[in-house]
């Protein structure tokens, strides 16, 4: 049996990638393994004729991993964005296709429910994003879209935390001391609102701040969309972004109580600690 398929799921993926970024950098894309791949246990071996870490229930001889080179050539999008993408639509239980993904030094699984730990292995994946699909056959026949092209039609549907930390960043270092910079609250919201559920809601603090954020933006500026398409989509002016969020919680129709109220709902369990930082 010399011949092999790569699983459905990820022959979606690779196309969804195609489709995203027409003009993107291949040389570093892979699905078989190469000789060292065949020395060890790995999913970019065939899964009836090489060593792979699991079985599956039919008699196809597949490969269940491929890799996506990291140059995307797409302005506005990096492979970390996109990794961000698709591990947060796995870790809010909307995908369950993949096991692992690993991307620069970093690997995402499903055994850890999707947060990010140190990837040591011989390859440091710094060229190129590997995607492991699980081996359950409901997962690897399922070719449904991976949400890469419904966030490029709506940049706000799906900011990752790149995202967010490239916006915190701008906005405390255009009012913090540098003496302030580094310190350990603000690495703290560098991780906290994308590990955080709000309540009983079922919601990341991630997309209650973004999401929530996005309607008050709109509400905002409803005599002016042109001028919120500008701020919200393009985020040209993080300080424009602000004042208008601040100045949408300070609706005077909204009471003192209902504005601590949303930013206690979008600050999940960092409220307390952010509004000590505030006063200090």
């Amino acid at each position: 049996m010399a011949s092999w398929i790569l699983v459905p799921c990820l022959v979606t993926l690779r196309s969804e990638f195609n489709a995203l970024a027409p003009g993107r950098d291949k040389a570093s894309d892979g699905s078989i393994g190469d000789t060292a791949h065949s020395q060890s246990s790995s999913d970019h071996n065939p899964d009836e004729t090489g060593s792979t870490p699991y079985e599956d229930a039919d008699s196809i001889n597949e490969v269940h991993a491929i890799d996506v080179d990291k140059d995307l050539r797409r302005s506005g999008w990096t492979m970390l964005k996109a990794v961000e993408i698709i591990v947060v639509r796995h870790r809010q239980g909307r995908d369950n296709r993949l096991q692992n993904v690993i991307y620069n030094r970093r690997i995402w699984s499903r055994a850890w429910g999707w947060t990010a730990r140190a990837y040591t292995g011989a390859n440091a994946h710094t060229q190129h994003a590997h995607f492991s699909a699980r081996y359950t056959t409901a997962q690897e026949r399922d070719t449904r879209p991976w949400g890469l092209l419904e966030a490029e039609d709506d940049d706000m549907a799906t900011i990752t935390q790149s995202d967010f930390n490239a916006r915190m960043d701008a906005w405390w270092n255009a009012r913090m001391s540098p003496t302030a910079r580094d310190n350990p609250q603000r690495n703290a919201l560098r991780v906290a609102p994308w590990q955080q559920t709000v309540g009983r809601t079922g919601r990341t603090t991630h997309d209650v701040l973004f999401t929530d954020m996005h309607t008050l933006l709109r509400q905002a500026a409803e005599d002016n969309p042109e001028q919120v398409a500008q701020l919200v989509v393009a985020a040209m002016d993080n300080q424009a972004i602000a004042d208008a969020v601040v100045a949408a919680l300070a609706d005077p129709q909204r009471s003192s109580e209902e504005t601590a109220a949303t930013l206690r709902t979008a600050l999940g369990d960092r409220a307390g600690e952010i509004g000590r930082l505030l006063a200090a």
